[in-house]
């Protein structure tokens, strides 16, 4: 698509109809991470989702379609006495890649961390992630920080 072409990107709450493309996109997330979950955790996540309570989503739409989603959450921190934003999952569509679709998502979090009075945004990604790394590169500072986890079952 060329720069005169860029498609309009508006980034919206998720509502009950998005249930199906919402579906669609988180499930290519998963797989582009090697992952699949089961049906009950789909549910649930998605009725958290419509909650928008401990969890929350929103949309990027171009022409009214879902182009991208994320997942974030806040939470408290020991370093600080206010809230911090974790942008937990974001992905957008192959063909809308190039759009802005990323970037809009981020700072749409990135706008509600800021009425939440958070004092951090921050997320992760895998090293060899290089397409989301030229934009996380640009719009936020590498922290340095290896991410390990402890496996609690067996």
């Amino acid at each position: 698509m060329t720069e005169h072409a860029r498609s309009i990107v508006e980034v919206t709450g998720l509502t009950s109809q998005d249930r199906p493309r919402w579906t669609e996109l988180w499930t290519a997330y998963l797989a582009f991470y090697e992952l699949s979950l089961p049906d009950e955790v789909f549910e649930h996540t998605w009725t958290r989702l419509l909650n928008d309570t401990a969890i929350h989503g929103l949309a990027a739409r171009i022409d009214g379609r879902i182009a991208g989603l994320t997942h974030f959450l806040f939470h408290e921190s020991a370093w600080t006495m206010a809230p911090v934003c974790y942008l937990q999952d974001l992905f957008v569509d192959n063909a809308a890649r190039g759009n802005g679709v990323g970037r809009a998502l981020i700072e749409a979090v990135a706008a509600r961390a800021r009425m939440r009075d958070s004092v951090r945004l921050y997320w992760m990604t895998q090293s060899d992630n290089a397409t989301a790394r030229l934009l996380y590169d640009r719009l936020a500072k590498h922290s340095g920080f290896i991410r390990y986890e402890y496996p609690l079952s067996s």
